[in-house]
């Protein structure tokens, strides 16, 4: 009886312990259906929690509240998230997952041509999710016309929504996500991308909390590494073809 307690007490400890995967709503990577959480970010991290032991189930929030829980707390792990030079000393990663081409989205009726970052910075308002890279990347490079708080969970009035309706000038997204968005919020008519070239060219990444043990970082990175070499990675990437 000693033994069975002991055992339960260590496995409830164990578990205790295990990293929390957290995560926002970002197709095709993270697509919530009901009750029911795929995507091909999803997929891969939920394979590397069965070939680790990690038991947690993978919770849904806002991109911001995600990414500051993250940031304070060891008990986490936020995907995806792009790695970049502001984010590189705050977290530790575990990638890559995905790469990223984030380009800048208009109105297809608005006869403006936009070429350059620079003639963004004209414009009235561009949207954007707080916090999330493509915010940091804009402000850091002195844009003052952000307006920031649109988020692209499922069933909200998103960005590409404002530009449909002409509620905003721009909106900036990385290229897989924007194709699939469009597709599905049925604005490929009304939504197009702008001749600045890509904004941000980058890797998606699993971030953790910078006092997060080298010895579970290692752990999920091997568990990646292995899905790649075993094919497992490319099963998933074809499943979202």
């Amino acid at each position: 009886m000693k033994k069975l307690v002991s055992f339960i007490f260590l496995c409830s400890l164990i578990f205790a312990q295990q990293i929390q995967p957290v995560t926002e709503i970002l197709v095709p990577y993270q697509i919530k259906n009901g009750n029911r959480l795929s995507g091909i970010s999803v997929d891969i991290v939920k394979e590397i929690q069965k070939r680790i032991g990690n038991h947690k189930k993978i919770l849904v929030f806002p991109w911001n509240r995600a990414y500051m829980m993250t940031l304070k707390s060891n008990k986490f792990a936020l995907f995806s998230t792009l790695r970049t030079e502001q984010r590189e000393d705050l977290f530790k990663w575990v990638g890559p997952l995905l790469k990223v081409k984030v380009l800048m989205y208009k109105n297809k009726n608005n006869p403006k041509i936009y070429k350059t970052l620079e003639d963004a910075k004209k414009v009235k308002s561009i949207a954007v999710v707080k916090n999330d890279a493509i915010a940091q990347y804009l402000e850091k490079q002195g844009f003052k016309n952000l307006k920031v708080g649109y988020s692209e969970e499922a069933k909200s009035f998103t960005g590409f929504e404002k530009v449909a309706k002409g509620e905003v000038e721009l909106y900036p997204m990385n290229e897989i996500s924007a194709n699939y968005r469009i597709k599905e919020l049925g604005l490929k008519d009304k939504v197009v991308p702008t001749k600045i070239p890509p904004m941000i060219v980058k890797n998606l990444y699993i971030a953790f909390n910078k006092n997060t043990s080298d010895k579970v970082i290692q752990k999920w990175q091997k568990a990646l590494d292995d899905i790649k070499k075993d094919g497992t990675y490319q099963k998933i990437l074809d499943k979202y073809k």
